[in-house]
Parts: structure tokens; sequence; C-alpha cells
């Protein structure tokens, strides 16, 4: 007998759409041993989700009177013992099921991009982040039922958010937590610096201060909110027209000095040091990828007054110097 006739029957007697004849059919197959083990387990707990404890008259009430006298007490036995096979067996793998879920939401990846390379991940809601250089990222195999959670622990990650009105997204980054249902936003987090800041793209975000007794903040396409030292924060506009992914990570335009050196000390994964206000009142323009972090800053030192010293391989330092006349 071929199996997909057993799998239609099957179905068809679980929506109690059989007629007597293939009623009978149905048991006789399942009192052949070497047909039970052709049904498909995966098939069968999807189209078996109720719960999985039959009550005792189930071949009864699937039976007439006229077929149940006619079948012989061994065949009787046969068809109800297959039948209660295919329901234990079904429950089981439900049950299987269901732990490795449960497993697969407590399991953690955790993506550190080498420095000066990029990451795209799909996670398993189907959404998008697209990581930059040096950015440490953790996210579950799989998500609860009830919400989403995935910590930006560094770096700068750029999320398109698959649409659940059911289960809040939220990124955790430092000292920020960031929901959103379905949009498309950037997240920065330099921990060396205690600085983050989100900017919304499209759709609506909340966003929270862990460990802050203060409102939430709400932000609407276009604008961004920069969070510094867990004290000092600001909502302010942004021209959100650009494709976040098309433009290069070290591509400023009008940069406040002080984010575009965050930015550029995440990207070469090093450490640089300089005193913030002094430098607030500068901006920095231009595209700098595909140079060593030597050449940029030495090129920042003829534009803006400063002069760079390197304590060792990875750390630089700025000293703000009299403007050269």
């Amino acid at each position: 007998m071929d199996s997909n006739r057993i799998k239609d029957l099957h179905r068809r007697y679980l929506t109690r759409e059989l007629s007597a004849k293939e009623l009978q059919e149905f048991f006789v197959l399942l009192g052949q041993e070497d047909n039970i083990e052709m049904a498909d387990m995966d098939e069968i707990s999807r189209e078996f989700p109720t719960e999985l404890s039959p009550k005792s008259d189930i071949v009864g009430r699937i039976m007439d009177k006229q077929h149940k006298t006619s079948l012989s007490v061994l065949f009787f036995k046969r068809a109800v013992a297959a039948v209660f096979a295919f329901i234990v067996l079904a429950a089981a793998y439900q049950t299987y099921q269901h732990y490795r879920f449960i497993e697969d939401t407590q399991t953690f990846l955790t993506v550190k991009v080498p420095q000066r390379k990029m990451t795209e991940l799909t996670l398993a809601d189907g959404t998008k982040v697209s990581l930059t250089s040096g950015s440490v990222f953790k996210y579950p195999k799989s998500f609860s039922k009830t919400d989403r959670q995935v910590f930006l622990i560094e770096g700068q990650a750029y999320f398109d958010v698959a649409h659940d009105k059911t289960k809040p997204f939220h990124v955790n980054s430092g000292k920020l937590t960031t929901t959103a249902l379905g949009t498309s936003f950037i997240i920065k987090h330099y921990k060396d610096y205690g600085y983050e800041k989100v900017s919304l793209y499209t759709g609506k975000v909340k966003i929270l201060r862990n460990g802050v007794n203060a409102p939430e903040v709400i932000l609407n396409p276009g604008q961004e909110f920069d969070y510094h030292n867990g004290t000092l924060s600001t909502v302010m506009g942004f021209d959100n027209s650009k494709d976040p992914l098309n433009k290069g990570v070290l591509d400023f335009n009008r940069t406040p000095f002080r984010d575009a050196v965050y930015s550029l000390a995440s990207f070469y994964g090093v450490k640089i040091r300089f005193n913030e206000d002094q430098f607030k009142d500068f901006s920095i323009s231009g595209d700098f990828g595909g140079s060593s972090i030597t050449e940029v800053l030495h090129s920042l030192e003829f534009i803006y007054p400063f002069k760079v010293t390197k304590t060792d391989s990875l750390t630089y330092n700025l000293m703000r110097i009299e403007k050269r006349k």
C-alpha cells in the first residue's frame, strides 16, 4: 500500500471525514505493522495539535455499530492498539519538539566581527542585523513565545526588524534597552567611552534607561537619542533619507568630532584618548574608508588643532594645541 494513502486516510480520520468503507480500510491498514511505521511523524504532530489524552470511547465514536459487530475481537484489539500507538508516538514527538524549542531559547550565540570587516545575520524570526568592525553581538538560537531579546555588547549594528506585534523586539546595549515591533534603526554602543546612540530610520521605538528612574523615550523616524556615561542624554534630528547599509561606516557628514572618534576607535580596534570638552565645537566630514588608523589620524591632524602621540600599538592620544598661524 502506498504510504501516501495511509497518510491521507489518517488526515481525514482526524477530521472525521472518512466514509464507512474508508474507515474499515483505515483500520485494516493500521492492523498491519509494516504500514504503521510509514506515517510521517512531523505531519502527524502538526495535524494533532490538541491535547493528546484520548478518551476510552474514541474508537466507538468513529465506528458505527454495524462495523463494530462485524469485526473480529482480534482485529478490533489490533485496530485500537494501532490508533493509540499513533497517539502515543505523536505525543512523544511533540514533547521532544517542545523541549528542543526550550533548549534553543536558552542557547545563545555570540558573534565577534573581525577588525575592518562587516557581518550580516538573519535571526530566527527573519530580522536582519548588519554588524560593523569590532562589534560583539549575542542572540538566542530561537526566540521565546512572548518576546525577542538580543544584546549588542560592543560596536554598531543596523537592525531591520521583522514585524510581529505579539513579540516585541528588545535590543539590550549597556545602559539602554530599545524596543521595537517592526522597524529599522542603528544602535551604537561604545563601551570604552560609556556612549550609546539609537538612530531611527523607519517605524517607532521605545527606549528605556536601565537602572535610572526616568521616563521612556519614544523616537519617530529621523530622530536619534544619545546617552553618555549614564547621565547626559539628548534627542535630536538627523537625515534618515540615505540608505544606512550603502553608507560607509567611516563616511562622516558634519559628524560631531566625539562621535567620529568613537566610530574610528571601534572600527580599527584601538583606543583613542582625548579631552572631549576641548573638541566639542568640531565636526568631521569625509569618507575615511580604506585607510589605516594612523593615516586617518594624521590626515585629521592637518585640519584640526591637535597633535597625535602613540602610547603603544593600540593606544593613541589626541592633544589640543593652539591654532596654527
